[in-house]
């Protein structure tokens, strides 16, 4: 990667000017409302449930969230809008605010160009995000939204990068240094974009730290950015079958990650249930 590269200098400048609101071209308006009212202290569940009334197919996925096996094992019906944002809380509600707009921004046509990218976005996040819930549930007994909002936004910056890069100069794609910008620069962005919505610093630090495994970081991380880390690398060793070539100790990098009661990889395998469960809630 050249520092004088078309590709380069656009990012460096997006990040020098990076506003609170998630300024992203075609991005739902109800969901650019909901993350600015996150960041305020005043904002109230009667604010939250106002802006999100204003959007019928967001309610209704709202809904179907509270009400779906990941989030009511108990199977008690949620049956107002007001009950359902109670009961998934303000990380919840972000979490499934940016998950229906990575998929209305994948199914948008007038981002065709950049479409399949798009789904990738919105199929990664979902995956890693449900790994990331399932195993901090087992591992931490605690605050599995936290890890879950950490997973699904993890590639906020590579979205970030792309619609501006689309909305901007689409031919920037033919840069021989786009895709190596893209990867060095998305846990940049992403943490920033995090940072200005005012979200807890570790989940900012996971986001920005999420490829320490491969990039030979400290094992003395913050369990969750290390957690987000070892589920992002589980998804890619699935699905990129190159990586096991590029890096022949993946395998063995992701073994050594412990958190809470035991080894990530000990601790996906008892968590395969609830990983599906929640890969089908976010998907729905």
């Amino acid at each position: 990667m050249t520092a004088d590269s078309r590709t380069f200098q656009f990012v460096q400048q997006l990040a020098a000017n990076l506003k609170p609101e998630l300024d992203l071209p075609a991005f739902p308006q109800v969901v650019r409302q909901l993350q600015i009212a996150l960041v305020r202290d005043s904002t109230t569940i009667k604010d939250i449930v106002g802006i999100i009334s204003s959007e019928p197919v967001l309610s209704a996925r709202f809904m179907q969230m509270a009400n779906s096996a990941a989030m009511n094992p108990g199977g008690t019906p949620v049956a107002s809008l007001n009950n359902a944002v109670n009961r998934l809380g303000f990380n919840l509600v972000r979490t499934v605010a940016t998950a229906f707009a990575l998929r209305q921004l994948s199914r948008d046509s007038s981002l065709g160009a950049i479409r399949q990218d798009l789904e990738q976005v919105w199929k990664t996040s979902n995956e890693v995000a449900s790994i990331c819930y399932a195993v901090a549930k087992q591992a931490f007994g605690r605050q599995p939204d936290e890890a879950m909002m950490a997973g699904l936004l993890h590639s906020i910056g590579r979205l970030y990068i792309l619609m501006h890069a689309h909305h901007n100069d689409p031919t920037m794609r033919q840069d021989p240094a786009f895709a190596e910008t893209l990867e060095t620069w998305q846990p940049i962005i992403g943490k920033a974009i995090l940072e200005a919505w005012g979200l807890p610093q570790r989940i900012c630090d996971a986001v920005e730290n999420q490829d320490y495994l491969l990039e030979g970081g400290s094992a003395e991380l913050e369990p969750l950015t290390r957690l987000l880390s070892a589920a992002k690398l589980r998804h890619r060793l699935e699905v990129e079958p190159e990586l096991r070539l590029q890096h022949p100790d993946a395998e063995f990098l992701l073994n050594g990650v412990n958190l809470g009661k035991g080894s990530f990889m000990d601790l996906v395998a008892v968590s395969q249930a609830d990983i599906a469960s929640m890969q089908q809630a976010l998907a729905a």
